[in-house]
């Protein structure tokens, strides 16, 4: 069921890294889908990279569902955004955009991801931002699941199986939204 996105019931931001590029398989852009449309029906922003591969699955599923999505992109040519992003915006920075979209989000849930996603996760350590790895997808998101970066926070990051078991962490962890 489609409902319209209310700025003044918003329960918060979600950030989603991960894959961008590379060969992403199908079925993990079918979790980043997922995840968007929940993100979505759940009243969340979601907020990403902005470009291809997860970020254009997870962006589809939050407009498929009447989300409100962020795209943070790494040049100054909105053009490269995909298609599903609301509110597109440059930086001009390159990869330093990882550090806005982290910084932009309440918390952080990850798909696979490569060295990108790795630096994004470490930034979200290093702000206290609630993170939630999608273990069943790969690359970083499962090695890092239930684990600690280091020792300067008491919590792990988050390991979920699927897309509503990252949803239902994210709600408990940001209650009072």
């Amino acid at each position: 069921m489609n409902h319209s996105f209310k700025f003044s019931e918003y329960k918060g931001i979600i950030g989603v890294v991960g894959s961008g590029s590379g060969q992403i398989d199908e079925k993990i852009c079918e979790i980043a889908e997922k995840l968007g449309k929940l993100i979505a029906r759940e009243n969340f922003v979601l907020v990403c990279g902005g470009l291809y591969g997860i970020m254009e699955a997870v962006c589809k599923g939050a407009k498929s569902e009447n989300g409100f999505t962020i795209g943070v992109i790494p040049s100054l040519d909105k053009k490269t955004a995909n298609r599903y992003v609301d509110l597109i915006i440059p930086t001009g920075i390159g990869e330093a955009r990882n550090l806005i979209l982290v910084s932009t989000a309440d918390a952080i849930i990850s798909i696979a991801g490569e060295s990108g996603t790795l630096s994004e996760i470490a930034f979200a350590w290093k702000m206290s931002k609630p993170i939630i790895s999608l273990r069943t997808t790969g690359g970083w998101s499962t090695r890092l699941a239930n684990k600690k970066i280091d020792n300067k926070r008491k919590d792990k990051i988050y390991s979920a199986q699927t897309p509503e078991d990252a949803i239902d962490i994210v709600k408990n962890l940001l209650k009072p939204y």
